[in-house]
């Protein structure tokens, strides 16, 4: 290599010496450039003149070495880390970032262990502690039901969103949700500690602190109010929002939904096992009116809705300016459940719709919309949005106290001749 690099004297102060200056030499400072580093300039400071001619004699042989390896890279080697940089292009990421941030996260220092491995080693760190005979019975109790939902999970895997899902959709007392989320959280701190892990996902999730109460849903005209403000702001939330409302995915799941998992002309969702917090795979059907809100965005592949915390930011913007205040929690979930119950009054079909038990149908969603609501909300349709909007133009009083703007979602393009309810 012709590179031609020059050791210049510094001194005391890391100041560059001139040639014909009397001060004294202290050092020798070499400056590799981002052509031999790769990336950042790199300056290096020497005792003698000798060590640092001996560093950029290194320095340039390894680059020489470096540049025989790149060409020896095999050809499907080569493509597929320019197919990689170019999908990390509009991420401003680099292949070596997104590779060491793969290997932090998914090959973490400690080694692979599953929950129920983690939990066992916890008990284990836990009698060493000599905690009491009470608490270990309390620790015991709270790890056999948290493997019965995450113990074949990887712990470097677990989610925020999954927990928070599972503490959501449980039949316990505020009391127990939260005792639940304390011992959680203080497992994946022991995993933390060990490395098994490099975040604790319980640990920023708020602690329960009121009592149980029905869950929260949206009325017809909060849910029409919703989907105005979205159209008008933020037009490409309205596939995961009305997901949501009906068809029932949890939030994690509209927002590692894929538009390849949505087959419009079968008119189901595929929620694949790995997406889901039950970990088992699930059809979801698409009814009538989703199917009209989806056509016009549909695409072949690509992300559905934003990732967990865009969409629950802007969820939440959505909700104060359509006046929802205060914001049910996961209030699309709940009112999909509810209205889907009203309507075909079957607690199994309800179940295996939204992934979860018989038991929590019946707890939670049974008898809660009855009548015109439950008519009202299965109507809910690009069309029928439309003309609310123009009703509400020309009438100075609004229901819902919202602002009502022009329509920006595309026209309407239902091609695939489907006219006839899932559910009758």
């Amino acid at each position: 290599m012709s590179t031609e690099i020059i050791p210049v004297k510094v001194d005391a102060e890391k100041r560059v010496i001139p040639r014909n200056a009397k001060r004294k030499v202290v050092s020798w400072r070499v400056t590799l450039g981002k052509k031999i580093t790769g990336t950042r300039k790199q300056r290096r400071f020497f005792k003698t003149y000798k060590e640092a001619k001996d560093f950029i004699s290194s320095s340039l042989e390894a680059k020489v070495q470096q540049g025989k390896e790149a060409f020896s890279i095999p050809q499907k080697l080569r493509v597929e880390a320019l197919e990689c940089a170019r999908k990390l292009e509009s991420y401003d990421v680099t292949l070596t970032t997104a590779v060491d941030y793969y290997i932090k996260h998914a090959i973490p220092k400690g080694g692979i262990l599953s929950f129920s491995e983690v939990s066992a080693e916890f008990l284990v760190s836990r009698w060493a502690m000599n905690c009491k005979p009470k608490t270990m019975t309390q620790y015991e109790s709270y790890v056999d039901v948290l493997n019965e939902e995450f113990g074949q999970v990887k712990v470097n895997l677990l989610r925020r969103q999954d927990l928070e899902d599972w503490l959501a959709e449980s039949e316990w007392a505020s009391r127990t949700r939260k005792n639940y989320l304390v011992t959680l959280t203080t497992i994946l701190n022991f995993a933390l500690l060990r490395d098994y892990c490099v975040t604790n996902p319980a640990a920023k999730i708020e602690r329960p602190i009121l009592d149980d109460k029905p869950p929260g849903i949206l009325s017809p005209e909060q849910v029409k109010s919703l989907l105005k403000e979205a159209k008008e702001t933020h037009p490409l939330m309205i596939p995961g929002i009305c997901i949501g409302l009906f068809s029932g995915l949890r939030r994690s799941e509209v927002c590692s939904l894929d538009w390849n998992e949505i087959d419009v002309a079968e008119k189901h969702i595929e929620v694949k096992g790995i997406k889901s917090k039950t970990r088992q795979r699930r059809l979801v059907a698409i009814q009538n009116n989703l199917l009209e809100w989806l056509t016009p965005y549909c695409r072949a592949i690509g992300p559905v809705a934003p990732n967990v915390d865009a969409f629950g930011e802007r969820l939440k913007e959505l909700s104060k300016a359509a006046h929802i205040d205060p914001w049910p929690h996961n209030a699309l979930r709940h009112s999909f459940g509810s209205y889907f119950y009203a309507k075909t009054k079957n607690e199994d079909l309800t179940a295996a719709e939204m992934g979860n038990s018989p038991a929590i149908v019946h707890r939670h969603y049974k008898e809660i919309v009855k009548g015109k609501a439950t008519d009202a909300f299965w109507n809910i349709r690009p069309s029928n949005l439309e003309e609310s909007e123009k009703t509400s133009e020309e009438s100075p009083k609004n229901p819902v106290g919202a602002t009502v703007r022009g329509n920006l979602v595309p026209a309407l393009r239902v091609t695939h001749g489907i006219g006839i309810d899932h559910i009758t």
